[in-house]
């Protein structure tokens, strides 16, 4: 039974559990297309908050798998008080502490350095099972079962969810202070991540300031990349492995991708494969739905997840380096009223880089509002810059004749993609 099934980690979960014939319960607020994707995998979902629906099986058999954003006063949560229940990030560990783990944290950039690693496993023949923070474009999905020993996990820092895990070796992307409504300050999210660092048996590796850890910037690392430059909207580089060149190329905007890539590399290079096939796999890595996803050319549409202000900023940067003076419309959806409190002046800065921003209203999530905390009071602090509504931005953008549409944020904006692609080609 998992409360919350729609989330992008629960998912996967779900999805191992039907892979291996375990019949499964959902219930979510929202239908959406993962939802009816895990229904046609074999998953009996109710999307209302009332236990009636349930299948009736007895609780001795039945182990109910929840998100801490269930909000309170569920009757679901109720319901199943007398149930085995676990968190998420409980299940996961209990699924990858079993394996030869392999996890990739850090507060920007996990999905990517994730989904990379599993796909290297795969290219190399090592056959991984992978539970990711997002739908690899390849495969379409963000699980894959496997009968090799290693099992690729995103290791989720919201709520310390990641100090259920127990890796053989792992990797830190970045630490930027966020979800300060767990930890309270930067400082307390930095000695937790070193505290997961401390629960690895084998290597870590990391460019952010964290011990212990292994380097994989510096040229005497053991993986490392040189001659790193753009091509085509891409990224082509030296991937130096225990010393041997292997010219690569990375299909995704942004340097920041090849650091991830790096990261990657360093992990695979540990699992046993060779720098030849480490290579070739990232140039055949198709990248993630939603992170710098292309939709449209004419006018240019882009997806991507950034909800952060250095995710921002890393968007920014590729873009202005892909379409430097173009007219660039950013529709941007605020993600939590916490994170838009506590990062109001960053977000002003990059949402400012636009010829035009328009903001969505605040998604609240897990969240009550804040007062005072509005799409409308960060758009008072930015130039250029609108609240609008869903049900008529489509209308809106179309009336700003963009050369470049991005469409950005954590929540569902990415359910109004497909409409304004419809209504600007």
């Amino acid at each position: 039974m998992f409360l919350g099934i729609g989330g992008i980690g629960m998912s996967a979960i779900a999805r191992h559990y039907l892979n291996k014939g375990v019949p499964v319960f959902g219930y979510d607020k929202v239908r959406t297309k993962l939802t009816d994707e895990l229904a046609a995998e074999g998953a009996i979902i109710t999307y209302k908050d009332d236990t009636k629906d349930y299948p009736g099986w007895a609780a001795e058999q039945t182990t109910v798998i929840y998100t801490p954003a269930m909000p309170q006063g569920l009757g679901w949560l109720e319901f199943f008080k007398d149930f085995g229940m676990i968190k998420r990030a409980e299940a996961l560990g209990l699924l990858a502490n079993s394996a030869r783990c392999l996890a990739i944290a850090g507060t920007h950039g996990k999905t990517s350095t994730s989904a990379m690693l599993l796909h290297i496993l795969t290219v190399a023949g090592e056959d991984p099972t992978g539970f990711i923070g997002g739908i690899m474009s390849e495969s379409g999905t963000n699980y894959r079962l496997g009968e090799g020993p290693w099992v690729v996990v995103e290791a989720d820092e919201f709520d310390r969810s990641f100090m259920h895990l127990h890796p053989e070796a792992a990797a830190v992307t970045t630490v930027d202070a966020d979800h300060l409504d767990i930890y309270g300050d930067a400082g307390e999210l930095t000695r937790t991540f070193e505290a997961f660092l401390g629960q690895v048996s084998g290597p870590t590796f990391t460019g952010a300031d964290l011990q212990p850890s292994e380097s994989v910037l510096g040229k005497d690392a053991k993986v490392h990349a040189k001659d790193v430059r753009p091509a085509n909207g891409a990224y082509e580089f030296t991937l130096v492995v225990d010393g041997a060149e292997h010219p690569t190329s990375l299909k995704m905007p942004g340097a920041h991708n090849v650091y991830n890539a790096t990261l990657a590399a360093a992990l695979a290079q540990y699992a046993g494969v060779d720098g030849a096939k480490i290579a070739e796999a990232l140039n055949s890595f198709k990248g993630i739905k939603r992170r710098f996803e292309f939709h449209c050319e004419e006018p240019v549409i882009i997806e991507d997840y950034a909800h952060h202000p250095t995710e921002l900023e890393a968007l920014l940067d590729s873009v202005d380096a892909l379409y430097p003076e173009k007219n660039i419309v950013l529709v941007f959806q605020p993600h939590l009223y916490s994170r838009t409190r506590d990062f109001m002046s960053g977000f002003q800065v990059q949402l400012a880089r636009a010829t035009k921003t328009v903001l969505l209203p605040i998604y609240p999530a897990r969240e009550a509002p804040i007062q005072g905390v509005t799409s409308a009071a960060l758009a008072e602090k930015i130039p250029h810059a609108e609240v609008v509504e869903k049900d008529v931005l489509a209308g809106r953008i179309k009336a700003l004749n963009p050369e470049v549409v991005l469409m950005v944020g954590a929540g569902d904006i990415g359910d109004l993609v497909g409409p304004l692609k419809a209504e600007l080609t």
